[in-house]
């Protein structure tokens, strides 16, 4: 039977037998493989059968999947395949054992990395990002019973919620858990609702799908205040 084998740093940790069509990964506990480590995303990847092949899939993960050292969006899986997320290692082993090469055309880079080169090349472009005077960098203020609070948007991806894990963490009896996440893509930053019956609002507007922010745009969520400001000189992008 076709199995994933977890490792991390070549000591195995555990074994999955592939018994259904979709394997979930992440730090999640809902996931089927869960990593408890923070290099991981909530729901990281995950792999599927499809037409008798196994594709992995990265699930728009903070620090990216990596399969044989290559980052990767999406890629049909061989046997003894490696699968880097974060620090663990994921071992693909197929009964069928065909050797067969990747489709390049798969891969999202061509960055040849090991799980060490992955954190150090993390950590130069985190340096290398503070560096540039000419990009667009983000904060939010959080304004709760009278009380104001900065936070930076250095990532991707910024969760916010009462869960002590979350990134910009709120207080509150009737607040969620994990209540919305805003994305970084390109100089652009977008909030998106996590769902349930407490809903987000931009400026007394409801928050539908991916929702763009500019510069003094105010989010709600029950009753906290959050301001989204755009920092370092930059022009207002607030829509005409």
């Amino acid at each position: 039977m076709d199995k994933l084998i977890l490792k991390f740093d070549d000591r195995v940790i555990k074994e999955y037998l592939i018994t259904k069509n979709l394997i979930k990964i992440g730090r999640e506990s809902d996931n089927d493989i869960v990593v408890d480590s923070a290099g991981l995303s909530r729901n990281h990847a995950k792999i599927e059968e499809i037409g008798g092949n196994y594709v992995l899939s990265d699930l728009d993960s903070t620090n990216g999947t990596f399969v044989n050292k290559k980052k990767i969006k999406q890629v049909k899986l061989n046997h003894s395949d490696e699968i880097i997320v974060g620090k663990h290692l994921i071992i693909f082993q197929s009964e069928q054992k065909e050797e067969a090469k990747p489709n390049m055309a798969d891969f999202e880079s061509t960055m040849v990395l090991n799980t060490k080169q992955q954190k150090e090349l993390f950590d130069l472009q985190a340096k290398k990002s503070s560096q540039k005077h000419d990009e667009k960098t983000a904060k939010l203020i959080v304004i709760q019973s009278e009380i104001r609070k900065e936070y930076k948007l250095t990532k991707d991806e910024t969760v916010i919620g009462k869960s002590p894990n979350s990134d910009v963490t709120l207080k509150g009896f009737l607040v969620p858990q994990l209540a919305a996440k805003i994305k970084k893509e390109d100089d652009s930053f977008y909030i998106i609702g996590y769902g349930g019956w407490i809903s987000i609002n931009v400026n007394g507007k409801k928050v539908e799908g991916n929702w763009k922010l500019y510069t003094n745009d105010v989010i709600k969520i029950r009753n906290i205040k959050i301001i989204f400001q755009l920092e370092m000189g930059l022009d207002n992008l607030i829509p005409k």
